[in-house]
């Protein structure tokens, strides 16, 4: 087969590493430009270290500033664990008022102005984690045989019949049953507004994630007319509006009821984690969509929302927390950023900088192989007489 073979006389190799870092070096400037022209603050709010105390989930101010709803799966906790930390409901107690994040902003932030939560040591990227979770499912297709994919977490105890069969996860796995679920509001007080529209890929909510197959849902107009249906159009007994057969209100006070097949054998994701996800989005919530991008590193953030104002230096955005992810176990931290972006991105200085670096080292080489070879140059032999072995 033939193929380009080139023959790397000193004028090759100067000249390539010569032309790489005249590349790399305008490259890199560049890059470093952008990433350090975009604005951002962070502020960690739990875990070691943390600025703020009374956001901690701790056993002092557990179900007090903040509350504690579900210990988080870990891949450290066995079959047992696990069913049980998702499958218990503790009684409901009075709700606690939130923790409250001041963020600061350093420099004039120009919209749209992003809220992003961080988290550290918590590794995503775990081979047995990645793998734990069923496409099919995410596309809407309801049955055990979907969750062979989800080990080690495909069933949860009933919490009304402890000792009767287990309840099918919907979404099953890890990935799933570990979302993070802090819920995070912009106070009032700060006078903007926070949109959490918008923040997953538009292939992901409109292709990736269905909900299950055969779910409905309607506006009703009062809980006495809500979740009265007993039967489908086809004469099938149907239960309406889960295990509570109460409709869901929304924030503006309108009311819905839904239906999910199997809804008496399966947990669905609305059950899991009722403080973030409402039984009419299901796993098309935009926050469960992002967290199911897994993160290659072990500390990330995630894209929580937008604010679609400028931000003057000096301002102060507060934000209510509702902590109820638990960072404790894996000895994680959790904080809030606020950033701008710039064309190419975030805030990444690194990259730009690696860019500088391989293009000084480029012209650096190129500079000493330039000098040797005109102090003390190599005779090359005739190329002509260079003959390759055909195949």
């Amino acid at each position: 087969m033939k193929a380009w073979q080139p023959i790397l006389t000193p004028s090759w190799v100067i000249g390539t590493f010569t032309i790489l870092g005249i590349l790399f070096l305008p490259i890199g400037y560049v890059l470093l430009e952008q990433s350090q022209g975009v604005e951002e603050v962070r502020v960690q709010y739990d875990g070691e270290g943390s600025d703020i105390s009374s956001c901690a989930i701790t056993e002092a101010n557990e179900k007090k500033d903040c509350q504690v709803r579900r210990e988080v799966p870990t891949l450290f906790c066995d079959k047992a664990c696990l069913s049980s930390a998702l499958s218990y409901t503790p009684p409901p107690p009075p709700p606690p008022p939130p923790a409250q994040v001041n963020i600061i902003a350093t420099a004039d932030m120009e919209e749209p102005v992003y809220l992003y939560y961080e988290l550290s040591n918590f590794y995503q990227n775990h081979r047995r984690y990645v793998k734990s979770l069923s496409f099919k499912q995410l596309q809407g297709f309801i049955g055990e045989e979907y969750t062979a994919d989800c080990t080690p977490l495909e069933k949860v105890a009933n919490p009304d019949d402890p000792d009767g069969d287990k309840l099918l996860l919907s979404p099953c796995g890890l990935i799933a049953n570990s979302l993070f679920n802090d819920v995070i509001s912009l106070d009032e007080s700060s006078e903007l507004t926070m949109s959490e529209d918008g923040i997953a890929w538009d292939s992901d909510v409109e292709e990736k994630f269905v909900q299950p197959d055969g779910f409905q849902f309607n506006t009703c107009t009062s809980e006495a007319e809500c979740c009265q249906k007993t039967e489908d159009e086809n004469g099938v007994s149907v239960k309406w509006c889960g295990k509570s057969h109460q409709p869901y209100t929304d924030a503006s006070g309108q009311l819905w009821e839904y239906y999910y097949p199997f809804d008496d054998s399966t947990q669905y994701l609305y059950e899991s984690y009722p403080e973030v996800v409402s039984p009419i989005e299901g796993v098309k919530n935009e926050h469960f969509i992002v967290w199911m991008r897994t993160a290659g590193l072990p500390t990330f953030r995630k894209l929580y929302g937008v604010i679609d104002k400028d931000v003057k230096k000096g301002d102060v955005l507060t934000f209510n927390v509702q902590a109820n992810f638990d960072v404790s176990r894996f000895k994680g931290t959790k904080s809030l950023v606020i950033s701008t972006t710039s064309w190419f991105g975030g805030k990444n200085d690194f990259l730009g900088y690696s860019y500088i670096v391989v293009g000084v080292l480029c012209l650096l080489l190129g500079g000493i192989f330039a000098v040797k070879h005109m102090v003390n140059p190599r005779k090359l032999g005739d190329t002509r007489y260079l003959v390759w072995k055909e195949a």
